[in-house]
């Protein structure tokens, strides 16, 4: 799928793939006004998180991202190749995607009230290699929500497909009482850092 050059106001020198179906991340890239494709990574997540586990979490998100660009690279060597990923931790507990609403509640009323962190990781490969690497952490705090908001929230947004059960780029900014760091990086792509990289390895610029 193609972003298209009609709604974005830079056109890559090189190509450029998201290998990833994250909506955040490819609705940020398209806030940035880049235009790029997007390509699935087929990477393995689960088995890779299993052998990697005894990292930091903040290598972890690093090693996530290349590895799921790495083969969308192979695949397309012509193209730069971005790829992200997140965690959402809580006193040393990864708080998975919940899938469902009620998994959702439930991580909701873990985080109420609690500080937590969000790990982001991103990498640009080309020709199979990596170019550049890069992982940021966010401390966030949430208010300490009743039962009815949390419902409420997750019957409105339904963040079933979000790390830590909540968007933070639209309502489930509410929910918070302070962030310390980018908001970028919590919705799951540091984006400046991003944007950086690939200006300075000569994929976009405004000319």
């Amino acid at each position: 799928m193609t972003r298209s050059l009609e709604y974005s106001s830079i056109k890559p020198k090189v190509p450029l793939i998201l290998a990833s179906g994250s909506e955040s991340r490819k609705q940020m890239l398209e806030e940035a006004g880049i235009a790029f494709d997007v390509k699935v990574s087929p990477t393995d997540e689960d088995l890779i998180k299993s052998e990697i586990s005894s990292l930091p979490h903040s290598d972890q998100v690093v090693h996530l991202a290349k590895a799921k660009a790495e083969p969308v690279s192979l695949q397309n060597p012509e193209f730069a190749v971005i790829g992200g990923d997140q965690m959402c931790v809580l006193n040393d507990m990864l708080l998975h995607k919940p899938g469902t609403k009620e998994k959702a509640v439930k991580s909701l009323k873990l985080l109420s009230d609690q500080k937590h962190f969000q790990h982001s990781g991103v990498c640009i490969f080309k020709n199979n290699e990596c170019l550049w690497e890069y992982s940021e952490t966010v401390e966030l705090k949430m208010h300490n929500l009743t039962e009815k908001e949390i419902i409420n929230y997750v019957d409105i947004e339904n963040p079933i497909n979000a790390a830590g059960a909540y968007k933070f780029e639209s309502l489930g900014c509410n929910l918070f009482s302070y962030v310390n760091g980018s908001s970028h990086t919590v919705r799951g792509m540091p984006l400046l850092p991003l944007l950086n990289a690939l200006r300075e390895l000569n994929i976009i610029d405004l000319e």
